[in-house]
């Protein structure tokens, strides 16, 4: 892992953790505390313990390309979680969302929720991710040139305190933002304090991605945040996928589970506001 400070990573980690369990695993795991050149280190040391496989869940792409070659030329299977490799690293199986598509969608439903010359800003994830570049493409695809005006951009490296802090600034500079576009459910929820504690959040449009966190099904159930678009932390389906490969299956290069979007009209599918714990999540992936 590149770090697990996040609410997604955490749940990412702990489903890993306890499928790994299941299968009666040798599980060793890494973290990276937010340091790229601690993952490159981290991989070179499992290609040194000659692992049998490994799961990479990473946020710097480029930067651990050379390291996972080493783990191609050790003939070591690689299940990669989400946010893809770059350059020629190669991977056995990975999963994730169709970020881009996702974000198409997510675009579209902007233009066709807001009106012409409506006021929005936006606020993404780690540039380094993938998946972040993919969620700020895709939306960037469909919302440039709609008659949306793009007041406001930042970086918040999916920090809930980072997201307040930009969103702060914002809302000291435009008298009038209409909605917030932000790369996950975290900054999201850093933005919706921001305009709460500013007397401005009602009628503006937030919203995130993931979509696994209580805090956010509240928001959305209470109004605060308008949706998300969930994406599975598939830390299960990662030890599934290497389970397949470990015993020989043959799995696909890549498989993509569907991301919907949750709003104030679906959330109880989701989530119970009387225990305010989310409803189980159930294995997507099938092979």
């Amino acid at each position: 892992m590149s770090f697990s400070t996040i609410e997604w990573l955490v749940a990412q980690r702990r489903g890993v953790t306890e499928a790994a369990a299941r299968y009666g695993f040798d599980l060793s795991v890494s973290d990276a505390a937010d340091k790229p050149t601690k993952q490159v280190l981290d991989l070179e040391d499992f290609v040194t313990k000659q692992m049998d496989l490994i799961i990479i869940s990473t946020y710097y792409a480029d930067a651990i390309a050379p390291a996972v070659k080493e783990i191609n030329e050790a003939g070591i299977p690689v299940v990669v979680l989400s946010s893809s490799l770059s350059g020629d690293a190669d991977w056995t199986c990975r999963l994730a969302a169709d970020n881009l598509a996702t974000a198409r969608s997510a675009g579209e439903y902007y233009v066709k929720h807001l009106p012409k010359g409506a006021n929005v800003v936006h606020i993404e994830g780690k540039p380094g991710s993938m998946v972040n570049q993919e969620r700020t493409k895709g939306w960037l695809e469909v919302v440039k040139g709609s008659g949306l005006n793009l007041v406001g951009h930042a970086v918040a490296n999916y920090e809930r305190s980072q997201a307040l802090q930009a969103m702060e600034d914002f809302l000291q500079g435009n008298p009038k933002i209409d909605a917030a576009y932000c790369n996950n459910d975290d900054m999201a929820l850093g933005v919706a304090q921001a305009a709460r504690e500013r007397g401005r959040l009602e009628g503006m449009m937030i919203t995130g991605y993931d979509g696994i966190q209580p805090e956010v099904m509240r928001a959305i159930h209470q109004g605060d945040i308008h949706g998300t678009w969930q994406y599975p932390p598939m830390g299960v389906e990662g030890v599934e996928a290497a389970a397949a490969i470990l015993s020989g299956k043959k799995v696909p290069k890549e498989v993509l589970f569907p991301s919907p979007m949750i709003n104030k009209e679906n959330v109880l599918d989701y989530w119970n506001p009387d225990t305010n714990e989310m409803n189980p999540l159930k294995s997507l992936l099938k092979i």
